[in-house]
């Protein structure tokens, strides 16, 4: 595990054969929430893992909420509730060369839809060139080239600018997501 600011790093997280296999379920045909984006700062296909194919989704979902308990024991102030941080969500996505990624900085939180999210993750699930679909970081001069298995958990606040660079010679899979809080009436009270 690596700490740059309050991204951390965790390398071989994933096992590689989670990560083929997710690899491999992107591209079949499924009947799950699939996203085509297509515009000017951001393309890539996004798919929405579901418990329905529970050999990828168990193993990914461990490592997220062990990824989340670690982050919690390292910056207790991240979540003080009663209850355990939400992750309900993975989305496995692809970044082909030559324009595909999200290249435009931005964060996880930008409107009041999105305002219970409090930290993001992401697992790498192949390896690129060096240099190629780094992760960079806008404020924290932090770049994070892809490994396959390599986990980053970082807060999602505004102040956490990030963009996935460009990938020239192989496709960026990813799979990644967001840890919400939950929802907790009368915790003043």
């Amino acid at each position: 595990m690596e700490q740059n600011s309050f991204i951390l790093t965790f390398p071989q997280l994933l096992d590689s054969e989670v990560c083929e296999g997710l690899i491999k379920w992107h591209g079949e045909p499924s009947n799950v929430k699939t996203e085509i984006a297509e515009r000017e700062s951001r393309r890539d296909v996004q798919k929405w893992l579901t418990e329905d194919y529970e050999e990828l989704w168990k193993p990914l979902q461990k490592m997220k909420m062990d990824m989340a308990e670690f982050y919690q024991g390292r910056f207790a102030s991240a979540y003080r509730g009663r209850k355990k941080l939400l992750a309900p969500e993975s989305k496995i996505q692809r970044s082909d060369p030559f324009g595909g990624g999200f290249h435009a900085f931005h964060s996880e939180i930008s409107h009041w839809e999105n305002c219970s999210r409090v930290l993001v993750w992401t697992i790498y699930l192949n390896d690129l060139p060096e240099g190629e679909g780094t992760t960079e970081f806008l404020f924290d001069d932090v770049k994070v080239q892809p490994k396959q298995g390599l986990a980053v958990i970082w807060p999602a606040a505004w102040m956490f600018q990030h963009r996935g660079n460009p990938v020239h010679t192989h496709p960026k899979y990813i799979a990644t997501g967001w840890y919400w809080y939950p929802k907790e009436e009368f915790y003043y009270k």
